[in-house]
């Protein structure tokens, strides 16, 4: 049989228990006070998260991106073509040869494609003056190709026609130089042809005259095979290009 002594120390360690566990009861089940100034916000992917107290913000200068980015947008976007322009003198062959265009097989009728190009600074000085020349001549050496050239597919290896012009101060041409054959006597023939019909202007600018009194004026054309059809009709790329000297 236990002792009086035994019996109380039993009772009262299971007193002590009993009062611990009913104090976890009451305090542990609250959650300790949020701190009032940080409030949570949604997370999102990577960690990111939404932050409403301002002072968990990061003090880097966010800022100066926008800024360049400003300057740029506002930025004339043909002042670095201009300089280019000015300072580059081309050609037909470095625009055109370098990537020649693939034959295709078409079914369309779209019109044959073209483009004209002013090769030099001066031309560049004078648009009105030299592109309706190109136009012209254009229009002209694809009627010719269209009328002339029937089946025939150019070689890949063909070059630009260049072409010395020599204009009155009345805008009459008035004489034709080769300075570089195509390798293509009908090439050769068709840009001569259409340069005697498209090389004339009304009212020229007297600033555009050479030393020697005269419109002198470095021609050059590149035809290209561009597509076929089932018949086997071809229709060419044509560029055409002009400088003033």
């Amino acid at each position: 049989m236990e002792s009086s002594w035994v019996v109380i120390a039993r009772a009262a360690l299971i007193a002590a228990l009993a009062i611990m566990a009913g104090g976890c009861g009451a305090t542990g089940a609250s959650a300790p006070a949020a701190d009032p100034t940080v409030a949570a916000g949604p997370s999102f992917a990577g960690g990111a998260r939404v932050v409403t107290n301002l002072s968990q913000l990061s003090a880097a200068n966010t800022t100066s991106g926008l800024v360049t980015n400003r300057a740029l947008i506002a930025a004339n976007p043909d002042d670095g073509a201009a300089v280019s322009q000015q300072t580059t003198d081309t050609n037909l062959a470095r625009l055109y040869l370098a990537n020649p265009t693939a034959n295709l097989y078409t079914g369309d009728v779209k019109p044959p494609p073209g483009d004209t190009t002013l090769l030099n600074p001066k031309a560049r000085r004078y648009p009105e003056f030299c592109y309706p020349m190109l136009r012209q001549t254009l229009k002209a050496a694809q009627e010719i190709e269209a009328a002339k050239f029937g089946k025939y597919a150019l070689p890949k290896e063909i070059k630009p026609v260049i072409l010395r012009l020599t204009m009155t101060p009345r805008g009459r041409l008035t004489d034709i130089a080769i300075e570089q054959r195509s390798g293509v006597a009908k090439v050769d023939q068709a840009m001569i042809a259409a340069c005697k019909k498209g090389i004339w202007a009304m009212n020229p600018p007297a600033g555009a005259l050479a030393a020697n009194g005269a419109y002198q004026i470095r021609f050059e054309g590149l035809v290209q095979n561009y597509s076929y059809d089932l018949g086997g009709e071809y229709k060419y790329a044509t560029h055409v290009g002009l400088a003033l000297l």
